[in-house]
């Protein structure tokens, strides 16, 4: 037995000990509600009341935009994107009060959809909707729904917009945010954001000729992480196969083939370059029209023939007219591939300007000085950037050829260092502004030969005659290819393709413009049929389409009932590369704009919760009380542990 002589100590002791744990047990307590308060909190999703939707006031017009380009096509978890979204607009509009007035905007901004409508004809036109378009910028579709709400006399809205957002039409930039409009926005995310398909395809020459060999060009892109080996890539024409390869593509790589074709015939051949991809389908064939001529018309200006009469007169593959300038015709002319202005004429500066109209739509032309007085048709001279300085009589040779120039590119093969060139009594001396090309070059550094992109033709100026007083250009080898070769650039038709949506005027620069004309556009079957309005100017025809086609594909323009062409048309490659925004960003963007964005949902909201419910789930004030929950566990943890 151990004898305390004073047990004051051990009272005082035991008094601090009950203290500290009755402490303790308070603060544990506290931590413990906290936690258990904070977790309620967090699982009951507080949101900002203010946040409210106009959606079932009076007054108020709700939209819904969806998104129906392309690449909305593409899979979802359960089906396809525009499905998905389509869907869950329907969703949408039967949860609302039967009273609201609806609005459905489309990237086809069809008519009839843009008028307020009951619930009844709103599920009627969703059900109805066109589910192909052409991609719509995303502050043109905004800027077009704030002015038909105002336009109805609508005081508040708010749109509720369905896309899957690519980064390529997302696009605020421009768009003017309205304060009584509101914003909620429903991305839609696919399942593969990965693509293979054919971009475009061109051809190694302008002109395609029938029974000899071409290269046609075409570009594949490989919009994936996985590299691709021995893709299947075939050419058909008129539905037979012309020719096929494989290509290898490596991850997000692009890769441009070369597929070697014969056409045999003439006339508008119907051409596709495809590839097989899933799920996106829609940019795997790229279709186009090679336009093949029996015959190229080459039209001589002059008073009198020179050796081109010789070149071109027997040939079947041209048709060769001598035309004097006093009795020009302007149709026939406007229809000519190729137009040489010989040295024995001089030109008005009306029919230069015609010339240069001309060229501008296609072309080729070839330019010789006149023998009479040097600087005749000086107009045609200028407007090609050249200026006419003087004759100059000094023998000389021509002495440097641009063979690295695409003139020459098939005109010449292989020439020798000492080659024989033409030899040059008389020449013109020009001045340049540095825009035209020097594709020969005298010995003396003058240039013989000048070449000119005007518009979608060629010019060429030749500074020396093929008078025999003048050079021995005439009797060169050079001159037969170089006059083929530019008869040949001339020769080239309209476009191989067009873009739907983005192509919303044609230009016809060969079609004979007396009487009356009516022009129908339609696809192979006449079950679209489109009639464009058109206008005559400066010698051209204009169409203009009134609405977008609606599929690829080929289509036929019949002036007066009768087939005038065969145009190709495929959808925008811009919906083909797979790169989006993501949420943050999208809903940050609408802000910087100036847009009330009131929430940003999941299509999935709007089937299994009311519009409330779905705000409140998609507010982050959770994670704050989340978060809060978690540091009180923590704490009760840490009490519990070190508090002695």
């Amino acid at each position: 037995m151990v004898y305390f002589s004073n047990t004051a100590v051990l009272r005082s002791i035991q008094q601090e000990n009950a203290k500290t744990r009755k402490l303790k047990y308070l603060v544990t307590l506290l931590l413990r509600c906290l936690f258990i308060a904070a977790l309620v909190l967090a699982f009951a999703f507080p949101y900002h009341p203010e946040k409210q939707l106009n959606v079932n006031t009076e007054n108020n017009l709700v939209g819904v935009y969806i998104d129906n380009s392309m690449s909305m096509k593409g899979q979802s978890q359960r089906t396809t994107l525009i499905k998905d979204a389509r869907q869950s607009a329907r969703d949408l509009v039967h949860k609302l009060n039967p009273s609201n007035r609806y609005l459905l905007m489309t990237n086809s901004f069809e008519i009839q959809n843009e008028y307020p409508m009951n619930q009844e004809e709103m599920l009627d036109q969703l059900d109805r909707m066109n589910p192909d378009g052409a991609p719509a910028p995303m502050g043109e579709v905004v800027d077009r729904f704030e002015m038909l709400a105002k336009q109805h006399g609508f005081e508040t809205s708010t749109l509720f917009v369905y896309s899957d957002f690519q980064s390529n039409t997302f696009d605020l930039s421009a768009a003017k945010a309205d304060t009584a409009m509101q914003v909620v926005v429903v991305p839609m995310t696919p399942e593969f954001k990965t693509n293979l398909y054919v971009d475009s395809v061109w051809l190694a020459s302008p002109v395609v000729q029938p029974g000899l060999t071409n290269d046609l060009y075409v570009r594949i892109v490989n919009q994936g992480d996985k590299e691709v080996k021995g893709l299947p890539v075939t050419f058909t024409m008129n539905g037979a196969m012309a020719a096929s390869t494989t290509v290898d593509l490596e991850k997000n790589g692009t890769q441009d083939i070369v597929m070697q074709f014969v056409v045999e015939g003439s006339g508008d051949q119907r051409c596709s370059v495809s590839l097989n991809d899933h799920p996106i389908i829609f940019d795997d064939t790229y279709d186009f029209v090679l336009g093949v001529r029996p015959s190229l018309s080459v039209i001589e200006l002059g008073s009198e023939a020179t050796s081109c009469a010789l070149l071109f007169d027997d040939d079947e593959q041209f048709r060769y007219t001598l035309m004097e300038p006093s009795r020009f015709d302007l149709d026939q002319l406007s229809k000519a591939q190729f137009i040489i202005v010989n040295e024995n004429t001089n030109l008005n500066e009306t029919l230069q300007q015609t010339l240069l109209n001309c060229v501008a739509d296609g072309a080729a032309m070839l330019v010789f000085p006149s023998k009479n007085d040097p600087k005749n048709n000086a107009f045609l001279m200028s407007k090609l950037g050249l200026t006419v300085m003087e004759l100059d009589t000094n023998a000389t040779v021509a002495q440097d050829l641009a063979l690295r120039h695409e003139f020459f590119s098939d005109v010449i093969l292989d020439m020798p260092q000492q080659a024989d060139l033409p030899k040059v009594k008389k020449h013109i001396r020009m001045r340049s502004n540095g825009i035209p090309s020097s594709l020969l070059v005298l010995q003396n550094g003058d240039a013989m030969l000048y070449s000119e992109t005007v518009g979608q033709g060629q010019a060429f100026v030749m500074t020396t005659a093929l008078d025999p007083k003048w050079s021995d250009l005439a009797d060169h080898s050079l001159f037969v290819p170089m006059m083929v070769k530019m008869a040949l650039l001339g020769g080239q038709l309209g476009k191989l393709s067009y873009t739907i949506g983005q192509d919303k005027i044609m230009v016809l620069n060969d079609m004979n413009l007396e009487g009356d004309h009516r022009f129908l556009f339609a696809n192979a079957d006449r079950s679209f049929e489109q009639m464009p309005a058109s206008e005559v100017r400066n010698g051209k025809v204009y169409l203009y389409l009134n609405d977008n086609l609606p599929a690829a594909g080929f289509y036929d323009l019949l002036v007066n009932d009768t087939l005038n062409r065969v145009t190709a048309w495929n959808e925008s490659r811009v919906e083909s590369r797979m790169d989006f925004v993501d949420r943050d960003d999208i809903e940050a963007q609408f802000k910087k704009a100036g847009f009330d964005v009131a929430a940003v949902l999941d299509t999935s909201d709007f089937a299994n919760a009311d519009l409330v419910e779905a705000m409140a789930h998609q507010s982050s004030q959770w994670k704050l009380f989340a978060l809060i929950a978690l540091l009180a566990l923590l704490g009760e943890i840490l009490v519990l542990r070190f508090w002695k």
